[in-house]
């Protein structure tokens, strides 16, 4: 069975629910740092929760722990950094399209540092399911892009999807010394939930965080968004990682764009066009190539 592929499609789903149903409220109401900065120590606190309740053990050797802690702040911190300045300066159309180059980083490094080369019809595959997302992706402008920043925004977004392939390679290697996906998980959310903080910390934005009326009111969509993403989301995506390829858990991970189309169809009223029809039938069809090679 194709368990690694499958927990990746579940990853971009949980993604997309958190993304339309959670996250995106709770930013409108306390603020992207307020949800970014909270997200993480309640994934970890679930997590954890979790791993007592189920005994898994948390020993790895150093290389292994050095390697998942490097996952978490790289992939986790300042990519997740890097993602949303990049929301700031350039608008979340040109972000998300940005993010498609996550997967060619992650084959890239895993052809690199796992020698994990992918198979020609693995290739088509990827390419395909890559191009149906861009193409949807590209399909409408936004609706009011920041001013200015433009060339610092691509940066910042050719970093940001940088630091999330490398982080699943990092991550797939720290799990080689024989730690599950879960305890893997918690610990690479533990160096992320740090180095946020601590970097809040030194640039003096945790006196932005005071609590206001207003969290007692995305409190439910914060802590699930936390469940969804940060806890099962993120957890999933290691599975994925040990699993299968990087490159191939990657592309599957990033039709995030895809699945989201059916979820804003019923909360927003949008109507797909032909072109979003289009590109998910492209998508669709590197995915099948993906589970048939």
């Amino acid at each position: 069975m194709l368990l690694g592929e499958l927990a990746a499609l579940t990853a971009a789903a949980l993604w997309g629910l958190t993304s339309v149903f959670f996250f995106s409220v709770a930013a409108q109401r306390i603020g992207a740092l307020r949800v970014n900065l909270f997200r993480l120590p309640l994934g970890w606190v679930m997590l954890g929760l979790t791993l007592l309740t189920t005994g898994s053990k948390l020993t790895t050797d150093p290389t292994s722990l050095a390697l998942l802690a490097a996952s978490g702040i790289v992939g986790l911190a300042l990519g997740d950094l890097a993602y949303f300045a990049t929301l700031r300066r350039i608008g979340p159309r040109l972000t998300v399209l940005l993010q498609s180059l996550a997967p060619l980083f992650a084959t890239g490094f895993g052809v690199v540092l796992l020698d994990e080369v992918p198979g020609p019809l693995a290739g088509v595959g990827i390419a395909l399911t890559l191009g149906g997302v861009v193409w949807v992706v590209r399909e409408r402008p936004d609706a009011a892009r920041p001013a200015g920043h433009h060339t610092s925004g691509v940066v910042l977004g050719v970093l940001a999807a940088l630091c999330q392939g490398l982080g699943l390679v990092l991550s797939k290697m720290g799990m080689a010394g024989g730690l599950g996906p879960w305890p893997a998980s918690w610990l690479r959310m533990s160096f992320a939930t740090a180095a946020l903080w601590i970097g809040a910390a030194v640039a003096g934005r945790l006196r932005d965080l005071a609590l206001r009326p207003s969290l007692r009111a995305a409190w439910l969509q914060v802590v699930g968004g936390a469940a969804l993403g940060p806890f099962l989301g993120a957890s999933l995506s290691l599975v994925a990682a040990q699993l299968a390829e990087v490159g191939v858990a990657a592309t599957l991970m990033a039709t995030t764009p895809i699945i989201v189309i059916p979820l804003v169809v019923h909360t927003e009223r949008y109507r797909p066009t032909w072109r979003a029809v289009a590109g998910t039938v492209l998508a669709v069809a590197g995915i099948a190539l993906l589970f048939a090679r």
